[in-house]
């Protein structure tokens, strides 16, 4: 009987039986592109995989106990499900799915219309479900308030609340040297603006989505005296100008400037490994340091043609370049932007795709997997370095300069993996925007990514690289990230 029991919770664990059902897949809609996961029909009730969804988001789930409980943690939210149950956890209240969650060979499935409207909260994305077309559709350009700016001047302190278009909006002073810029069908991206918290000026930065107001409050460290406002387009944005002599003092360290000359005009271009560092070897041999540079001087040779930046590569041949010498040639180039190109490799041979990285503790496995493959060739030469070293002070500034580039950085990274959905989907999967502690990021003085443009340990993707249009495709992708960005960061 024991026996008996034991087989029949391992074929219910594996998805053996249930009820009959339609399978098949759902499309998302992300960035430009189209993703495809798997999803069934129970009924009238469409299921989707939240597994595939996360892996899409650049998120995971974990499991307190297979085939009961599932954690899933997004942008500091945590839903935790129950199997079989249309009740779960969001944060610290519990909600009601009216549809039990399900287990299906190794997946965590959730009724789509019931679900979704919750993960919309949870995210800084519009998410919405279409319920004629069976698609989730993300929409980050939903947004009409994208992000916030302060600039120290000589007469005060200047405020920029970038806007997608030309908008009406109310300012007005409340109680606690709070500023409230009020902004009618307005639709803030909460995430980019909390994170602008810059604590030279303020003491606390709130936005809120009231219907169709957004309102974005921001609590002032000196007392506001006089000050004028108005819309500015190229890029669009709302100018606050402070008039206080005072401010200054606060701001006796500038915020750092995206290029020595507020212009966004010289790229490096790192082409990642060379010379007796091989980098990965696919399954037919191909060495990642012949594809990557291959990528690396077709993108310099689109951004040579169009003359609307300069570009300066690490390497332009077989050579090994050390670690401090690809942060030497980016830094004393007066580098605006640190692009670094990599090929991936992974253990599970099914694994593909391309994916988007820039500098910060990781916050995955596969995260830290990566970034110790891609440090490993330097790991004798930074222990040799730090051998060296007296203390680490070295390492505490050039993180803190990261640090202040961090959210450029991030934005830097969306918009390229936007643009790679947009182009390669069609080859290979969309993996995600990621962090991790690269070092050959760290050294940097600018905004920095790493992109890996696909897996050399997959058959299908090392064929791709090994194609001439795919790598073509590849650097086009990254040049017009880059010409977003400048358009929206040069004027600020």
């Amino acid at each position: 009987m024991i026996k008996s029991f034991a087989v029949i919770a391992l074929i219910l664990l594996c998805g053996g039986i249930y009820p009959p059902v339609s399978a098949g897949e759902i499309t998302v809609r992300i960035a430009g592109g189209v993703e495809k996961i798997d999803s069934f029909e129970d009924g009238n009730v469409v299921y989707f995989s939240l597994s595939e969804l996360a892996s899409i988001l650049g998120e995971k789930i974990s499991w307190g106990q297979v085939g009961q409980s599932a954690v899933f943690n997004s942008e500091g939210h945590t839903a935790e499900f129950f199997l079989d149950s249309p009740y779960f956890r969001l944060d610290d209240t519990v909600k009601n799915l009216t549809y039990p969650v399900l287990f299906r060979k190794g997946r965590l499935y959730l009724p789509a219309q019931t679900f979704i409207p919750f993960l919309n909260n949870m995210r800084p994305e519009q998410i919405a479900w279409d319920t004629e077309r069976n698609a989730i559709r993300l929409d980050s350009e939903w947004f009409n308030i994208t992000d916030l700016n302060f600039s120290a001047k000589a007469n005060g302190l200047l405020i920029e609340l970038f806007v997608t278009e030309p908008i009406q909006y109310e300012i007005y002073i409340t109680e606690g040297n709070w500023l409230n810029i009020s902004i009618p069908k307005g639709r803030v991206n909460r995430r980019q603006v909390l994170a602008r918290l810059d604590r030279r000026f303020l003491y606390d930065i709130a936005a809120e989505q009231l219907d169709e107001t957004a309102q974005v409050s921001l609590r002032l460290r000196r007392d506001i005296d006089k000050y004028t406002h108005r819309y500015q387009a190229n890029p669009g944005r709302i100018q606050i100008s402070l008039i206080d002599t005072a401010a200054i003092m606060i701001a006796e360290r500038n915020t750092p400037d995206l290029g020595p000359d507020n212009k966004i005009d010289r790229i490096i271009i790192d082409a990642g490994h060379g010379g007796k560092d091989y980098g990965a070897i696919g399954l037919k041999k191909t060495p990642e340091k012949k594809i990557v540079l291959d990528i690396a001087k077709r993108l310099a040779k689109l951004i040579r043609q169009d003359k609307i930046f300069e570009a300066v590569l690490t390497r332009d041949k077989d050579d090994y370049v050390s670690l401090e010498e690809r942060a030497r040639i980016a830094n004393e180039s007066g580098g605006d932007i640190f692009i670094s190109i990599h090929a991936n490799a992974s253990l599970n041979r099914t694994a593909r795709g391309f994916q988007v990285f820039f500098l910060a503790p990781a916050l995955t496995d596969d995260a830290r997997a990566l970034a110790q493959l891609e440090n490993a060739p330097f790991m004798t030469e930074m222990n040799a370095f730090r051998a060296h070293q007296d203390d680490d002070l070295t390492y505490i500034i050039s993180d803190m300069i990261q640090t202040e580039f961090q959210a450029e950085s991030a934005d830097l990274s969306a918009m390229i993996d936007r643009e790679f959905r947009a182009s390669l989907n069609a080859n290979t999967k969309a993996r995600g925007i990621d962090q991790a502690g690269f070092y050959v990021l760290n050294g940097v003085y600018m905004p920095s990514v790493l992109v890996e443009t696909a897996f050399l340990t997959n058959d299908k993707d090392e064929a791709l690289l090994n194609d001439k249009d795919y790598r073509q495709k590849v650097a086009e992708a990254i040049y017009e990230g880059l010409k977003r960005f400048k358009v929206k960061y040069e004027n600020k």
